[in-house]
Protein backbone atom coordinates (compact mmCIF):
# COMPACT_ATOMS: atom_id res chain seq x y z
CA UNK A 1 0.00 0.00 0.00
CA UNK A 2 2.80 2.38 0.88
CA UNK A 3 4.52 1.61 -2.43
CA UNK A 4 1.30 2.30 -4.32
CA UNK A 5 0.84 5.61 -2.49
CA UNK A 6 4.43 6.59 -3.29
CA UNK A 7 3.89 5.82 -6.98
CA UNK A 8 0.68 7.87 -6.95
CA UNK A 9 2.43 10.82 -5.27
CA UNK A 10 5.26 10.64 -7.80
CA UNK A 11 2.75 10.65 -10.64
CA UNK A 12 0.94 13.69 -9.21
CA UNK A 13 4.26 15.49 -8.71
CA UNK A 14 5.31 14.86 -12.32
CA UNK A 15 1.84 15.91 -13.56
CA UNK A 16 2.10 19.15 -11.59
CA UNK A 17 5.45 19.89 -13.20
CA UNK A 18 3.97 19.32 -16.67
CA UNK A 19 1.03 21.62 -15.97
CA UNK A 20 3.05 24.36 -14.29
CA UNK A 21 5.94 24.42 -16.76
CA UNK A 22 4.37 26.66 -19.35
CA UNK A 23 4.41 25.16 -22.79
CA UNK A 24 6.43 22.02 -22.31
CA UNK A 25 5.64 18.65 -23.90
CA UNK A 26 2.12 17.35 -23.27
CA UNK A 27 0.97 20.17 -21.01
CA UNK A 28 -2.12 21.74 -22.55
CA UNK A 29 -2.64 25.44 -22.03
CA UNK A 30 -5.57 27.78 -22.43
CA UNK A 31 -6.02 31.51 -21.98
CA UNK A 32 -9.40 33.22 -21.85
CA UNK A 33 -10.13 36.89 -22.35
CA UNK A 34 -13.22 39.03 -21.99
CA UNK A 35 -15.28 39.56 -25.16
CA UNK A 36 -13.26 37.18 -27.34
CA UNK A 37 -13.22 33.84 -25.55
CA UNK A 38 -10.51 31.23 -25.03
CA UNK A 39 -7.37 30.24 -26.92
CA UNK A 40 -5.61 26.91 -26.44
CA UNK A 41 -2.59 25.11 -27.85
CA UNK A 42 -4.72 22.06 -28.74
CA UNK A 43 -4.40 20.73 -32.27
CA UNK A 44 -4.32 22.21 -34.82
CA UNK A 45 -3.03 25.25 -32.92
CA UNK A 46 0.13 23.45 -31.85
CA UNK A 47 2.09 24.81 -34.81
CA UNK A 48 3.88 27.45 -32.73
CA UNK A 49 6.08 24.94 -30.99
CA UNK A 50 9.86 24.82 -30.91
CA UNK A 51 11.95 22.59 -28.65
CA UNK A 52 8.81 21.80 -26.64
CA UNK A 53 8.02 25.46 -25.96
CA UNK A 54 4.50 26.38 -27.05
CA UNK A 55 3.08 29.84 -27.53
CA UNK A 56 -0.34 31.27 -26.75
CA UNK A 57 -1.48 34.82 -27.51
CA UNK A 58 -0.93 37.67 -25.10
CA UNK A 59 -3.93 39.55 -23.74
CA UNK A 60 -5.69 42.29 -25.74
CA UNK A 61 -4.50 44.73 -23.06
CA UNK A 62 -0.90 43.82 -23.90
CA UNK A 63 -1.28 43.59 -27.68
CA UNK A 64 -3.34 46.81 -27.77
CA UNK A 65 -5.05 46.46 -31.18
CA UNK A 66 -6.35 49.84 -32.33
CA UNK A 67 -8.51 50.80 -35.29
CA UNK A 68 -8.34 54.03 -37.29
CA UNK A 69 -10.95 55.17 -39.81
CA UNK A 70 -10.03 57.21 -42.89
CA UNK A 71 -12.38 58.50 -45.61
CA UNK A 72 -12.15 60.97 -48.47
CA UNK A 73 -13.35 63.58 -45.98
CA UNK A 74 -10.39 62.81 -43.68
CA UNK A 75 -7.70 61.28 -45.87
CA UNK A 76 -4.82 62.16 -43.55
CA UNK A 77 -6.59 62.60 -40.20
CA UNK A 78 -7.75 59.43 -38.50
CA UNK A 79 -10.76 58.75 -36.30
CA UNK A 80 -10.32 55.93 -33.78
CA UNK A 81 -12.99 53.24 -33.59
CA UNK A 82 -13.54 51.31 -30.36
CA UNK A 83 -14.82 47.72 -30.74
CA UNK A 84 -16.74 47.58 -27.47
CA UNK A 85 -18.09 51.12 -27.31
CA UNK A 86 -21.20 51.01 -29.45
CA UNK A 87 -22.28 54.53 -28.51
CA UNK A 88 -19.00 55.87 -29.93
CA UNK A 89 -19.36 53.68 -33.02
CA UNK A 90 -22.90 55.01 -33.55
CA UNK A 91 -21.61 58.60 -33.66
CA UNK A 92 -18.53 57.81 -35.77
CA UNK A 93 -17.95 58.90 -39.35
CA UNK A 94 -18.32 55.34 -40.67
CA UNK A 95 -20.82 55.29 -43.56
CA UNK A 96 -22.27 51.89 -44.49
CA UNK A 97 -23.22 53.17 -47.95
CA UNK A 98 -19.53 53.05 -48.82
CA UNK A 99 -17.38 50.03 -49.58
CA UNK A 100 -15.16 49.20 -46.60
CA UNK A 101 -11.49 48.19 -46.77
CA UNK A 102 -9.60 46.98 -43.70
CA UNK A 103 -5.77 46.96 -43.90
CA UNK A 104 -3.73 44.87 -41.43
CA UNK A 105 0.07 44.96 -41.04
CA UNK A 106 2.41 42.10 -40.21
CA UNK A 107 5.42 41.21 -38.07
CA UNK A 108 7.54 44.03 -36.62
CA UNK A 109 5.48 46.61 -38.51
CA UNK A 110 2.88 49.27 -37.71
CA UNK A 111 -0.11 50.77 -39.49
CA UNK A 112 2.14 53.80 -40.14
CA UNK A 113 4.48 51.84 -42.44
CA UNK A 114 4.86 54.06 -45.49
CA UNK A 115 3.88 51.26 -47.88
CA UNK A 116 0.59 50.68 -46.06
CA UNK A 117 -0.20 54.38 -45.72
CA UNK A 118 0.44 54.70 -49.46
CA UNK A 119 -1.98 51.81 -50.08
CA UNK A 120 -4.57 53.61 -47.96
CA UNK A 121 -4.06 56.84 -49.92
CA UNK A 122 -4.29 54.96 -53.23
CA UNK A 123 -7.73 53.64 -52.29
CA UNK A 124 -9.02 57.04 -51.15
CA UNK A 125 -7.61 58.90 -54.14
CA UNK A 126 -9.83 56.83 -56.42
CA UNK A 127 -12.74 55.61 -54.33
CA UNK A 128 -15.17 56.98 -51.76
CA UNK A 129 -14.48 54.18 -49.26
CA UNK A 130 -14.25 53.62 -45.55
CA UNK A 131 -10.64 52.55 -44.96
CA UNK A 132 -9.85 51.10 -41.54
CA UNK A 133 -6.20 50.70 -40.54
CA UNK A 134 -5.55 48.06 -37.87
CA UNK A 135 -2.55 48.71 -35.63
CA UNK A 136 -1.39 45.89 -33.37
CA UNK A 137 2.24 46.99 -33.20
CA UNK A 138 2.70 46.33 -29.44
CA UNK A 139 1.93 42.67 -30.17
CA UNK A 140 3.81 42.53 -33.47
CA UNK A 141 7.04 44.21 -32.44
CA UNK A 142 8.66 41.14 -30.95
CA UNK A 143 12.16 39.80 -31.36
CA UNK A 144 10.33 36.54 -30.77
CA UNK A 145 8.46 35.89 -34.03
CA UNK A 146 6.57 32.97 -32.50
CA UNK A 147 4.94 35.18 -29.88
CA UNK A 148 3.92 37.70 -32.53
CA UNK A 149 2.50 34.85 -34.61
CA UNK A 150 0.51 33.63 -31.60
CA UNK A 151 -0.84 37.13 -31.01
CA UNK A 152 -2.53 37.14 -34.43
CA UNK A 153 -5.37 35.02 -33.04
CA UNK A 154 -6.33 37.71 -30.52
CA UNK A 155 -6.01 40.49 -33.11
CA UNK A 156 -8.33 38.55 -35.42
CA UNK A 157 -10.86 38.10 -32.64
CA UNK A 158 -10.87 41.78 -31.61
CA UNK A 159 -11.06 42.89 -35.26
CA UNK A 160 -14.05 40.60 -35.78
CA UNK A 161 -15.61 42.22 -32.71
CA UNK A 162 -15.23 45.67 -34.26
CA UNK A 163 -16.77 44.53 -37.54
CA UNK A 164 -19.66 42.89 -35.72
CA UNK A 165 -20.31 46.18 -33.93
CA UNK A 166 -20.19 48.09 -37.22
CA UNK A 167 -22.62 45.58 -38.72
CA UNK A 168 -25.04 45.78 -35.79
CA UNK A 169 -24.85 49.53 -35.14
CA UNK A 170 -23.97 51.05 -38.53
CA UNK A 171 -25.40 48.41 -40.90
CA UNK A 172 -22.04 47.36 -42.36
CA UNK A 173 -22.69 45.01 -45.30
CA UNK A 174 -20.18 42.18 -44.90
CA UNK A 175 -20.51 41.38 -48.60
CA UNK A 176 -19.07 44.85 -49.31
CA UNK A 177 -16.15 44.30 -46.94
CA UNK A 178 -12.59 43.78 -48.26
CA UNK A 179 -9.84 42.73 -45.84
CA UNK A 180 -6.22 43.25 -46.98
CA UNK A 181 -3.50 41.71 -44.82
CA UNK A 182 0.25 41.55 -45.24
CA UNK A 183 2.40 38.74 -43.80
CA UNK A 184 0.97 37.80 -40.38
CA UNK A 185 -1.79 40.27 -41.17
CA UNK A 186 -3.03 37.93 -43.90
CA UNK A 187 -3.58 35.17 -41.36
CA UNK A 188 -5.32 37.68 -39.09
CA UNK A 189 -7.75 38.24 -41.96
CA UNK A 190 -8.32 34.50 -41.98
CA UNK A 191 -9.13 34.48 -38.26
CA UNK A 192 -11.58 37.34 -38.79
CA UNK A 193 -13.29 35.43 -41.57
CA UNK A 194 -13.52 32.31 -39.44
CA UNK A 195 -15.43 34.22 -36.76
CA UNK A 196 -17.48 36.42 -39.07
CA UNK A 197 -19.06 34.57 -41.99
CA UNK A 198 -20.08 36.34 -45.19
CA UNK A 199 -17.07 38.63 -45.75
CA UNK A 200 -16.91 39.54 -49.43
CA UNK A 201 -13.16 39.43 -50.07
CA UNK A 202 -9.82 38.83 -48.44
CA UNK A 203 -6.55 39.71 -50.17
CA UNK A 204 -3.47 38.08 -48.68
CA UNK A 205 -0.23 39.92 -49.45
CA UNK A 206 2.55 37.34 -49.10
CA UNK A 207 1.01 35.58 -46.08
CA UNK A 208 3.61 34.65 -43.48
CA UNK A 209 5.25 31.29 -44.15
CA UNK A 210 7.31 30.30 -41.08
CA UNK A 211 5.23 27.98 -38.85
CA UNK A 212 2.19 28.37 -41.16
CA UNK A 213 3.42 26.43 -44.19
CA UNK A 214 1.61 23.07 -44.48
CA UNK A 215 -0.57 23.68 -41.40
CA UNK A 216 -4.27 22.82 -41.11
CA UNK A 217 -6.70 25.35 -42.59
CA UNK A 218 -8.03 26.70 -39.24
CA UNK A 219 -4.49 27.92 -38.48
CA UNK A 220 -3.89 29.95 -41.64
CA UNK A 221 -5.64 31.89 -44.36
CA UNK A 222 -7.70 29.64 -46.64
CA UNK A 223 -10.54 29.92 -49.20
CA UNK A 224 -13.31 29.28 -46.65
CA UNK A 225 -12.53 32.56 -44.87
CA UNK A 226 -14.39 34.78 -47.36
CA UNK A 227 -16.56 34.58 -50.45
CA UNK A 228 -13.41 35.30 -52.46
CA UNK A 229 -9.79 34.99 -51.36
CA UNK A 230 -6.93 36.13 -53.62
CA UNK A 231 -3.28 35.88 -52.66
CA UNK A 232 -0.05 37.41 -53.99
CA UNK A 233 3.10 35.39 -53.19
CA UNK A 234 6.43 37.22 -53.44
CA UNK A 235 8.84 35.62 -50.93
CA UNK A 236 7.92 31.95 -50.71
CA UNK A 237 11.40 30.49 -50.45
CA UNK A 238 11.66 27.18 -48.60
CA UNK A 239 14.42 28.43 -46.32
CA UNK A 240 14.73 32.00 -45.02
CA UNK A 241 11.72 33.14 -47.02
CA UNK A 242 9.19 35.20 -45.08
CA UNK A 243 6.16 34.21 -47.17
CA UNK A 244 4.14 31.05 -47.68
CA UNK A 245 4.57 29.18 -50.98
CA UNK A 246 1.57 26.83 -50.96
CA UNK A 247 -1.70 28.04 -52.54
CA UNK A 248 -4.03 29.34 -49.81
CA UNK A 249 -6.71 31.22 -51.78
CA UNK A 250 -9.30 30.72 -54.47
CA UNK A 251 -6.69 32.22 -56.78
CA UNK A 252 -2.97 32.52 -56.03
CA UNK A 253 -0.56 34.72 -57.95
CA UNK A 254 3.18 34.07 -58.16
CA UNK A 255 5.01 37.14 -59.55
CA UNK A 256 8.49 36.11 -60.71
CA UNK A 257 7.75 32.55 -59.50
CA UNK A 258 6.66 33.86 -56.10
CA UNK A 259 10.10 33.61 -54.57
CA UNK A 260 12.86 36.18 -55.05
CA UNK A 261 11.78 39.52 -56.54
CA UNK A 262 13.97 41.37 -59.05
CA UNK A 263 16.32 44.04 -57.63
CA UNK A 264 15.96 42.63 -54.11
CA UNK A 265 19.07 41.48 -52.25
CA UNK A 266 19.35 37.95 -50.93
CA UNK A 267 21.63 37.60 -47.92
CA UNK A 268 20.93 34.57 -45.76
CA UNK A 269 23.70 35.27 -43.24
CA UNK A 270 22.64 38.91 -43.06
CA UNK A 271 19.11 37.76 -42.27
CA UNK A 272 20.31 35.63 -39.36
CA UNK A 273 22.60 38.34 -38.03
CA UNK A 274 19.91 41.03 -38.02
CA UNK A 275 17.27 38.76 -36.49
CA UNK A 276 19.62 37.71 -33.72
CA UNK A 277 20.67 41.30 -33.03
CA UNK A 278 17.01 42.44 -33.14
CA UNK A 279 17.69 45.00 -35.87
CA UNK A 280 14.16 44.61 -37.15
CA UNK A 281 13.95 48.14 -38.52
CA UNK A 282 16.25 47.20 -41.39
CA UNK A 283 14.40 44.04 -42.37
CA UNK A 284 11.88 45.66 -44.72
CA UNK A 285 14.46 47.81 -46.51
CA UNK A 286 16.92 44.99 -47.09
CA UNK A 287 16.34 41.33 -46.40
CA UNK A 288 12.52 41.52 -46.45
CA UNK A 289 12.47 43.36 -49.78
CA UNK A 290 10.78 40.49 -51.62
CA UNK A 291 8.28 40.05 -48.80
CA UNK A 292 7.31 43.73 -48.91
CA UNK A 293 7.09 43.76 -52.71
CA UNK A 294 3.59 42.25 -52.49
CA UNK A 295 2.29 45.52 -50.96
CA UNK A 296 3.85 47.61 -53.73
CA UNK A 297 2.39 45.39 -56.46
CA UNK A 298 -1.10 45.53 -55.00
CA UNK A 299 -0.92 49.30 -54.45
CA UNK A 300 0.07 49.78 -58.08
CA UNK A 301 -2.92 47.69 -59.14
CA UNK A 302 -5.16 50.14 -57.23
CA UNK A 303 -3.63 53.24 -58.79
CA UNK A 304 -2.71 52.14 -62.30
CA UNK A 305 -4.88 51.17 -65.25
CA UNK A 306 -2.15 48.75 -66.36
CA UNK A 307 -3.23 45.11 -66.07
CA UNK A 308 -0.97 42.72 -64.21
CA UNK A 309 -1.55 39.96 -66.76
CA UNK A 310 -0.97 36.54 -65.19
CA UNK A 311 -1.33 33.12 -66.79
CA UNK A 312 -1.64 29.55 -65.54
CA UNK A 313 0.29 26.48 -66.65
CA UNK A 314 -2.75 24.54 -67.87
CA UNK A 315 -3.45 23.63 -71.45
CA UNK A 316 -5.04 25.61 -72.96
CA UNK A 317 -3.33 28.50 -71.17
CA UNK A 318 -5.69 30.81 -69.32
CA UNK A 319 -4.84 34.35 -68.25
CA UNK A 320 -6.34 36.86 -65.83
CA UNK A 321 -5.52 40.07 -63.95
CA UNK A 322 -3.68 40.19 -60.63
CA UNK A 323 -4.53 42.82 -58.05
CA UNK A 324 -7.55 44.90 -57.14
CA UNK A 325 -9.41 44.26 -60.40
CA UNK A 326 -9.03 40.49 -60.37
CA UNK A 327 -11.79 38.41 -61.95
CA UNK A 328 -13.53 36.81 -58.96
CA UNK A 329 -14.63 33.84 -61.03
CA UNK A 330 -11.10 32.59 -61.69
CA UNK A 331 -9.58 29.74 -59.73
CA UNK A 332 -6.11 28.22 -59.50
CA UNK A 333 -2.50 29.42 -59.57
CA UNK A 334 -1.21 32.06 -61.99
CA UNK A 335 2.27 33.32 -62.80
CA UNK A 336 3.57 36.59 -64.20
CA UNK A 337 6.75 38.60 -64.63
CA UNK A 338 7.13 42.16 -63.36
CA UNK A 339 9.61 44.95 -63.84
CA UNK A 340 12.33 45.34 -61.22
CA UNK A 341 11.13 48.82 -60.18
CA UNK A 342 8.00 50.94 -60.32
CA UNK A 343 6.06 50.80 -62.55
CA UNK A 344 6.13 47.05 -61.97
CA UNK A 345 3.30 46.21 -64.35
CA UNK A 346 4.21 45.01 -67.84
CA UNK A 347 0.66 45.16 -69.14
Amino acid sequence: MAATLQILQSFLFISTIFVSCEGWWLAKKERCYRHIGCFSDYKPFNNLNILGKKYLPDSPAKIKPRFYLFTQQNISVDEELFPYNRIAISSSGFDSRRMTVVIIHGFSATSHDYRLTDLRKAFLEKYDYNVVMVDWSPGADHVNYLQAAANTRVVGAVTAGLLEALRDVKDLDLAQLHLVGHSLGAHICGYVGRRLKGIGRITGLDPAGPFFEDTKTPVRLDPSDATFVDVIHTDGRKYFGFGIIIPVGHVDFYPNKGKHQPACKTNTFGTIRKLVSAKLDSLSADIACSHMRSILLFTESVRSSCRFRACCDTCPIQCTTMGLNVDRDVRGSYRLTTNCASPFCRG
